[in-house]
C-alpha cells in the first residue's frame, strides 16, 4: 500500500496557444524548456514567464476500483476505490530550471476485503500539501519532499478512528526522513500502522 492512502477534487486548465499572453501573465512558454522535465501526468502544462523566471501550472484526477493494496489480514487481500486529485504549479528560473513545486493533494477512498466493496468498509483520506525545494536549480538529486497536512487517515463505523497520520514531514531524495513534527505513525512502524486496518476489520466482522 503507498504511503498516502486516499483522496479529491482541484482543477481543469487550458493551454493557452505558444508565444501568447493571458492576462495578468507574460509570455506563454515551451514546458519541454523546464528542467528536471515537468511530469506528463499533468499535462497540458501552462508555462508563463515572470519578472524574474518562469511558472507552469498542471494537474492531475486518477481512480482506481477495487484494486489490491498489498495488505493482506488473515489471508485475505484488502482492496481499494479511490480518487486522488493533484494540483502542481512549478517554479523555475529564467532558464527553466526548477527552484521549487507545491503540490495540494486531495485523496478519499473505500477499503474492503472485497473487490466489488461489499461487506464492512472503510474509509480512508488524505489532504495535504507537498512543497519540492531544489538546492541546486534544476538538480533533482538536491530536491526534499515536505509534506504538511493530513497524510493519512483510516476511519470505519462502529470502530472509529483507525489510522492518522498528519503534521510535517521532509524526505530527500532517496525518501530518507529529514525532519518529522506530529504523530507519523506510518513513518514509524510502516507494517504496524497499517496492521491497525486487519484489527479493524476483525472488530467490524469480516
Amino acid at each position: 500500500m503507498s504511503r498516502s492512502v486516499v483522496l479529491l477534487a482541484l482543477c481543469v486548465l487550458s493551454l493557452a496557444a505558444p508565444g501568447t499572453a493571458v492576462a495578468g501573465r507574460g509570455d506563454s512558454v515551451d514546458p519541454a524548456l523546464m528542467q528536471p522535465a515537468l511530469n506528463a501526468s499533468f499535462g497540458p502544462w501552462e508555462c508563463w514567464r515572470t519578472g524574474s523566471g518562469i511558472v507552469c501550472d498542471g494537474a492531475r484526477t486518477t481512480s482506481v476500483e477495487g484494486v489490491e493494496t498489498g495488505l493482506v489480514c488473515d489471508g485475505q487481500m484488502v482492496y481499494i476505490s479511490e480518487t486522488d486529485t493533484r494540483w502542481q504549479r512549478r517554479y523555475g528560473d529564467a532558464n527553466g530550471l526548477a527552484l521549487k513545486t507545491t503540490q495540494h493533494v486531495d485523496i478519499r477512498g473505500i477499503l474492503s476485503l472485497s473487490p466489488d466493496m461489499s461487506g464492512p468498509t472503510l474509509r480512508g483520506a488524505g489532504h495535504f500539501q507537498e512543497h519540492f525545494e531544489y538546492l541546486v536549480p534544476g538538480d533533482i538529486s538536491t530536491r526534499t519532499d515536505k509534506y504538511s497536512g493530513l497524510d493519512v487517515r483510516v476511519t470505519g463505523p462502529g470502530v472509529g478512528l483507525v489510522l492518522h497520520d498528519v503534521g510535517v514531514k521532509v524526505f530527500d531524495i532517496d525518501d530518507n526522513l529529514l525532519f518529522a513534527g506530529g504523530p507519523h505513525p506510518v513513518v514509524e512502524d510502516f507494517e504496524a500502522a497499517f496492521a491497525s486496518i486487519c484489527d479493524a476489520f476483525a472488530a467490524l466482522g469480516a
